[in-house]
């Protein structure tokens, strides 16, 4: 421990200076007129146990006239103050008139993993599309990972399936879907044991997610999702097999062409009335496991990030802050991200991100939010530090150093 003590301390002040998304539920929950509301998500009734839970708030009448750039309405339950590890969330709406935000997002905290997605309607019902999907897939999602945690793939087709029945019992939201649509990216973190965590992706359209990891040099990514675009060479065989077709646009993406409509993605949940043309809702998937010898992040968007900031550009952004300001990096990557989609034109797209740091040295899941950010902090040094030495002792002289 004597060694320890010779290299750079862990200050009190490091441990104050902190911005993740509790401080902003905190911050919020202290104001009259609170865009944040406390609520249990419907994944919580199907999954018995302690659950935090973070999500996006269903639009209402008055979210079509809400000021461009603001934050959308968000739900959480529990007590995020206690989450190990290191989350920050932003949604705004774009500039789109007669639109409301359209993204949708969620955290599922559970003591042995996180389940966490993002989805991008469109259409002129995307964001009612997005939002139902956003409360119906992750439940049950976590019953079949409940019941066999090695069963990822076939959890999320069966979610997907059910999804799809679940959609077809609502007429009002038949109607919606059949003409408008959103993309999926859901995540889940894992881990059999401590510093042996792994991410498993399942994706439909183009909300990328990508692992960033580094061990002294630069940020190195992993790209967790492969675009559906309808120009990709088997997801243009397919629409063609299906009697499709595929329209290249000057200047922008590639389309799929299905009778009067166009998408500009090969695969999403809804535009029912595209599947005859050769859309598809059939998930891909990926799995990664996290390296333990340097640091990491995840980092998931909707496009309105990434046609506008590439993937290294982004994590490079996010990369120059510490865990405990998770907060603080989605902030700067989306205001820029929203920037550059000024300088393009008059047209800004919703923008979400999500970055998550995964922390390992709690394996409890109930660690206060003090303990999380020396936690945080204890990791970081070890890691630059090569992995010397034992991550506990790490752990232990931060607790030291501020006499906790």
């Amino acid at each position: 421990m004597a060694s320890l003590l010779g290299q750079r301390r862990l200050s009190p002040c490091q441990q104050d200076h902190h911005n993740l998304i509790v401080d902003v539920i905190d911050k919020e929950m202290s104001k009259p007129e609170s865009r944040i509301h406390e609520k249990r998500h419907p994944a919580e009734d199907k999954t018995p146990g302690k659950v935090l839970a973070l999500w996006g708030d269903e639009s209402h009448d008055e979210d079509f006239y809400a000021p461009y750039f603001s934050s959308k309405p968000m739900n959480f339950d529990g007590e995020f103050s206690r989450m190990r590890h290191c989350l920050g969330v932003v949604s705004h709406r774009g500039h789109k008139p007669e639109q409301p935000n359209q993204d949708e997002f969620f955290v599922l905290v559970r003591k042995e993993s996180v389940l966490m997605g993002i989805l991008d309607g469109h259409g002129p019902h995307g964001h009612s599309v997005a939002h139902f999907a956003q409360e119906h897939l992750p439940g049950t999602i976590l019953e079949g990972i409940r019941e066999d945690p090695e069963s990822w793939e076939k959890s999320v087709k069966n979610a997907v399936t059910m999804l799809c029945r679940e959609c077809q019992l609502d007429s009002d939201m038949a109607n919606k879907a059949n003409v408008s649509g959103t993309t999926m990216t859901v995540l889940m973190l894992d881990s059999a044991k401590p510093l042996n965590w792994r991410i498993r992706s399942a994706h439909l359209g183009d909300s990328i997610a990508v692992l960033a990891y580094r061990k002294g040099g630069p940020w190195q990514i992993d790209q967790l999702t492969d675009i559906h675009r309808p120009d990709r060479q088997d997801e243009m065989k397919r629409i063609q097999d299906a009697g499709g077709s595929v329209v290249a646009c000057e200047g922008e993406s590639s389309r799929l062409l299905a009778g009067e409509w166009s998408l500009a993605m090969s695969r999403s949940w809804g535009d029912f009335h595209a599947a005859s043309a050769g859309l598809s809702h059939d998930p891909e998937f990926n799995e990664h496991v996290l390296p333990t010898d340097c640091e990491c992040f995840i980092l998931v968007c909707s496009d309105g990030v990434w046609d506008v900031i590439p993937p290294i550009q982004a994590v490079n952004m996010i990369g120059k802050y510490p865990p405990e300001e998770a907060q603080s990096a989605v902030e700067k990557l989306v205001s820029k991200a929203q920037l550059r989609w000024q300088e393009k034109g008059e047209i800004v797209d919703d923008i979400t991100a999500l970055v998550l740091f995964p922390i390992s040295d709690y394996d409890d899941g109930t660690c206060t939010n003090s303990d999380a950010l020396l936690a945080s902090q204890a990791v970081s040094k070890w890691k630059k530090d090569g992995g010397l030495g034992l991550l506990s002792d790490y752990i232990n002289l931060a607790k030291c150093i501020h006499g906790d």
